[in-house]
C-alpha cells in the first residue's frame, strides 16, 4: 500500500490499494478494517479544520476510482467552477479499491464518493451493512460495446462470443443493451436491472457469454467478438473510437451517485456539498464538454 498526498490543489490524492473493484466477505472484513484505518491515520493530516457545527472542514476530501480519468476531471472541474461558489474546496482522492472506498466514506474520512451506481451501491451494503446513502445521480457513464472485428451490432455472426464484465450489477446492464437491442429476451418478471445470463429466454444470434474482470475489457477485445463496457475503460487503453459498434443511451438507472455517509447526511458542510453537485451549471457542462477526459465518457444523467 502507498499513499502519497499533493500539495498542488489540482492534483489528487491517490491512494493505491489494489486496481479491481472488490468485495468485502467476511474472511477478509477484519483485513479491510485494518488496511481502512491506517489509510486513515495516512490521510487525516490533510483535511481542513472543521467548520463550526460540522465534521468536515471547507476543504473536502471527495473519493473516486483511481483508474478513472473522467471521474478525476469532473471533480476537477467542480472544484474549480462550482465550489468556490458554495466557500468549498474538493480535493479528489482516487483508490482503486471499492471496499476501502465506501468504508472511509461511511466511517466519514472522506465526505463523500461518486464511483459507483444504486445497484453496485444495493450489492455492497447488503454484504457490509455499512451506513451509506445515495443522495442523488449526478452523471452517466458512456456504456457501449466495442469490436475489432465487426462494424455494427448487426454485424455480429451467430454463435458470437460476448464479453462482459463479471459483477452482477454490471452483467445485467451489458445483458440488458442486449435486450433493449432486440438481439435477446428475458423471461417473463426479469428486473433488468437484476438480470443473469440464466434470465435469458430467448438468444437467437446463440450468443456466447465471457465474464471478465472490471477494467479487462480492452485487453481481451482481441481475443472475443465484441466487448460491454465503460468507455472511459477504452478511451484510457487508447482503444480508437472507430471500435465502438453499438452506443444507446445509458439507462438512467445506472447513472454515478453521489454517495455520502449516512451518519453525516444532514452535516452543514455535506449539505453544501450537495449543492455544489446539483449546481444548475453541472448537467450543461457535461452536454457541451469538449475536455478530452470528459467526453463521451461521462454524460448528464439521462432522462430516456
Amino acid at each position: 500500500m502507498s499513499t502519497e498526498l499533493h500539495k498542488d490543489s489540482e492534483a489528487p490524492v491517490e491512494i493505491a490499494l489494489g486496481r479491481r473493484r472488490r468485495w468485502v466477505i467476511p474472511a477478509i472484513a477484519a483485513a479491510v478494517v485494518v488496511i481502512a484505518a491506517a489509510v486513515a491515520f495516512a490521510v487525516k493530516g490533510s483535511s481542513s479544520s472543521t467548520a463550526a457545527g460540522s465534521h468536515f472542514g471547507t476543504d473536502l476530501q471527495v473519493a473516486y476510482e483511481a483508474d478513472s480519468n473522467s471521474e478525476l476531471a469532473f471533480l476537477q472541474y467542480l472544484n474549480q467552477k462550482i465550489a468556490p461558489s458554495y466557500g468549498l474546496k474538493i480535493t479528489p482522492v482516487g483508490i482503486g479499491d471499492g471496499n476501502q472506498l465506501d468504508l472511509a466514506t461511511a466511517n466519514g474520512q472522506y465526505a463523500a464518493n461518486i464511483y459507483q451506481h444504486q445497484y453496485w451501491l444495493k450489492e455492497v451494503l447488503a454484504k457490509t451493512h455499512w451506513k451509506l446513502t445515495a443522495v442523488h445521480p449526478i452523471f452517466q457513464w458512456a456504456y457501449s460495446m466495442y469490436s475489432e472485428k465487426y462494424p455494427s451490432l448487426n454485424a455480429l455472426p451467430k454463435d458470437a462470443s460476448i464479453a462482459l464484465l463479471n459483477d452482477p450489477a454490471n452483467t445485467a446492464q451489458a445483458l440488458w443493451l442486449l435486450e433493449r437491442a432486440g438481439k435477446i429476451t428475458f423471461k417473463p418478471g426479469t428486473s433488468p436491472w437484476q438480470a443473469t445470463t440464466a434470465d435469458i429466454a430467448s438468444n437467437p444470434e446463440n450468443y456466447h457469454f465471457t465474464a471478465i474482470d472490471y477494467g479487462d475489457g480492452p485487453r481481451v477485445l482481441p481475443e472475443v467478438d465484441a466487448v460491454i463496457a465503460y468507455n472511459m475503460q477504452f478511451i484510457g487503453a487508447g482503444i480508437s473510437q472507430k471500435y465502438k459498434i453499438y452506443a444507446p443511451p445509458a439507462p438512467p438507472a445506472f447513472a454515478g451517485q453521489l454517495v455520502v455517509s449516512t451518519s453525516y447526511l444532514h452535516d452543514p458542510q455535506i449539505v453544501k456539498l450537495i449543492k455544489v453537485f446539483l449546481d444548475p451549471r453541472v448537467q450543461p457542462y457535461l452536454r457541451n464538454t469538449t475536455d478530452p477526459r470528459l467526453k463521451d465518457q461521462l454524460t448528464p444523467v439521462s432522462t430516456s
